[in-house]
This record gives structure tokens, C-alpha cells and sequence, in this order.
């Protein structure tokens, strides 16, 4: 059985801004209005593959700490962090910026593509579900705007 949830209608959106220092155009700090599409796959458990409520509060859990912040590839090695100061310094093809910490929001990818963040998102959401032992597959679509984004899968016990 297969279940769909549609965040730009349930809710499931988040805003923020972030680069991509390896494209020309990307590279420039700019933003996004994101939407989650979320399908989950497995066996019906009491009648039910995943109460909606709880699935929407495990994906909306991890969105949340991105929501109007400035997304950051924490694997890329950009990112300084002054605690004295509490502020970020980010340098990446010849640009600088100093950002407030409470802005920020290290992500654990390479860059903060749809690509990447959805596959952060998958593994993220799959690791607070992982106990539902009837759901087999976890599929999370990121989405700069409606209709363009990318599906990454997160395979559940």
C-alpha cells in the first residue's frame, strides 16, 4: 500500500535561503518557499499504514529548525563558526559573509540543493520512523516551488 501527503496543501513548507558556490547563477544568496510531498510504502497495521498526524510531525519536526534560516553544506567546509561572537564566517569563490549563529542552519550535505536536502530530509524522517515496522520505503520530495523538486528514498526495516 502506498500513502501520498502533499505539504504545499497539509502544511508542510519551509522558507529559507541558501547558494550553491559551484554554480554561476546559484552561487548568489537567494531563496526559496519549499514544499515536502512525502509517499510511504509498507503493510497495513490495525487497518492503518501511518496515522497522518504523526507522519506530518515527524517531517515537520526536522523542516522546522530550517525554517527562515540560511542553509549551509556543512560538508563543504565553508562555514567558520565564532563563538565568542556567535556569528558564522562563510567564504566560498571569492565571496565572505558574516552571519549571525541564529541565523544559520548547518545542513550535513555538500551543497543544499533540492537534490541533497531531500535526501537529508529522507534519511532524517526515516531515522524517526524507523520503529513502524510495517513501513518498508520512505520517498521525500523537496520542492523549490510547486511542482520541481526531487524524490530521495529512505529504505525502513
Amino acid at each position: 500500500m502506498k500513502l501520498t501527503v502533499n505539504g504545499w496543501y497539509t502544511n508542510m513548507r519551509f522558507s529559507a535561503a541558501h547558494f550553491i558556490p559551484s554554480h554561476i547563477k546559484c552561487s548568489r544568496l537567494h531563496g526559496h518557499d519549499y514544499g515536502i510531498i512525502v509517499n510511504v510504502e509498507g503493510e497495513l497495521m490495525d487497518g492503518m499504514l501511518i496515522d497522518f498526524i504523526e507522519l506530518k510531525n515527524a517531517i515537520r519536526s526536522v523542516i522546522n529548525e530550517m525554517d527562515h534560516k540560511l542553509l549551509v553544506p556543512a560538508k563543504a567546509n565553508i562555514a567558520k563558526y565564532d563563538e565568542e561572537k556567535d556569528e558564522y564566517e562563510i567564504v566560498y569563490s571569492n565571496k565572505r559573509m558574516i552571519i549571525p549563529g541564529e541565523f544559520v542552519y548547518l545542513v550535513d550535505v555538500n551543497n543544499t540543493t533540492s537534490e541533497e536536502l531531500s535526501a537529508y530530509v529522507a534519511r532524517r524522517v526515516g531515522e524517526k520512523l524507523r520503529l513502524k515496522k510495517n513501513i518498508k520505503k520512505l520517498e521525500i520530495s523537496v520542492e523549490e516551488g510547486p511542482g520541481q523538486g526531487v524524490f530521495s528514498e529512505a529504505m525502513l526495516p
